[in-house]
């Protein structure tokens, strides 16, 4: 069977799904053909609010290739309500991983990424590893105001706009701003891939590049910058790039930062295209 029509009928099988706790879903593996998986669990942060149907789509591309995939959504009550939102989401995903007893592969996506620090930083007395961490379209606390903006409909940009601007001068920011010093003064030592289109008006990659000084200073970085030319939306790049190339990038960094001996992912579901623009760190592009 090639593996074309490999993939074809693993896309048109459904993983397993079980619920896990608020906000938190399991993805169980698909089978491969060679009956050997990967170790590692992949936990997927996906952006605000996002639909059932756009996460299983990330999921399925991890579980069709043998990993199972806890997947967290990102809720409104954990960014405006941290305390009672993100910060409990977060004990509980590290609670679980705790006693998932795996290997950890992060993929984060927008707002993800925020959940994902608070993960990170109230894991470090956990017992768990983080192998590899990757992040699409990396979304800041610093740059919420334009990102809100330029992310709803243009119809309600100016009260989106106030809303914010009246949630940043009344609300309790400290778990926010908590998690946003951790990504600067003392990230996650575990190799880590920025994907960022150029092109992003709700997450500009301004803001992200003292993200990435930061990781350079502790960790193997590899970025992909899209160039603002080729107009690629805000969490849209696996669409334009295609899954194949999309999920090929990500496992060619995941190859490169794996321990020795570990089994990685078989050849009869992985794809190998390269990236577009990728550079081992930000010098070149800044």
């Amino acid at each position: 069977m090639s593996a074309s029509n490999f993939l074809s009928k693993l896309r048109r099988a459904t993983p397993q799904v079980v619920n896990c706790f608020r906000g938190a879903q399991l993805y169980h593996r698909q089978r491969v053909a060679s009956d050997v998986y990967p170790p590692e669990l992949i936990v997927l942060f996906t952006w605000l609010g996002a639909k059932q149907k756009y996460a299983y789509k990330y999921a399925n591309c991890w579980t069709q290739r043998g990993h199972d995939v806890l997947h967290i959504t990102t809720t409104v009550r954990d960014l405006l309500f941290p305390k009672t939102g993100a910060e409990v989401t977060a004990s509980r995903v590290v609670d679980f991983l705790d006693k998932y007893d795996k290997s950890v592969i992060i993929h984060g996506l927008s707002v993800g990424s925020y959940l994902t620090q608070r993960v990170l930083l109230q894991a470090r007395d956990a017992t768990f590893r983080v192998t590899h961490q990757m992040f699409d379209s990396f979304t800041t606390c610093s740059g919420i105001e334009a990102g809100v903006e330029n992310a709803v409909n243009p119809r309600y940009r100016d009260i989106a706009k106030k809303s914010v601007k009246l949630y940043t001068k009344c609300a309790d920011l400290s778990s926010i701003n908590e998690a946003q010093r951790f990504a600067l003064t003392t990230p996650c030592p575990a190799p880590i891939m920025f994907i960022h289109s150029l092109a992003d008006k709700v997450a500009p990659y301004s803001e992200v590049v003292p993200i990435i000084d930061a990781a350079t200073k502790v960790c193997p970085v590899r970025l992909h910058i899209i160039p603002a030319e080729e107009n690629v939306p805000h969490v849209t790049i696996m669409k334009c790039l295609g899954e194949e190339k999309y999920m090929g990038m990500l496992y060619d960094f995941i190859e490169e930062y794996r321990e020795p001996g570990v089994m990685g992912c078989t050849s009869e579901v992985k794809s190998s295209s390269p990236g577009r623009a990728e550079s081992p760190n930000i010098a070149a592009l800044s």
